[in-house]
């Protein structure tokens, strides 16, 4: 079972500390990287669904940088999916 990819990557990635948008590009995939444009539109949809949030941090030379976070629904989320990919993985006992 595959989840579109990228939503997962960035939830896991994102759940512990929050993310600059450059740090989702770096996110290995089976061929290369999450490009630009699909880290824009996964962004867009999991703060749309309440999954992510937007935080507005500044760099050590004061610049402002929006970083991202995964929220209480997004934390949900991954447990359900890990949860299912246990079950999923799990041999059937006849």
């Amino acid at each position: 079972m595959a989840i579109t990819r990228g939503y997962m990557e960035i939830l896991q990635l994102s759940n512990d500390n929050p993310r600059s948008f450059s740090d989702f590009t770096k996110i290995p995939m089976k061929k290369g990287f999450l490009s630009s444009a699909t880290v824009s539109k996964r962004l867009d949809q999991l703060i749309s669904v309440g999954a992510l949030r937007e935080i507005i941090m500044r760099s050590k030379h004061g610049r402002r940088i929006i970083a991202y976070r995964t929220t209480d629904k997004g934390k949900r989320v991954i447990a359900i999916v890990v949860q299912l990919e246990e079950i999923l993985s799990t041999p059937e006992k006849k």
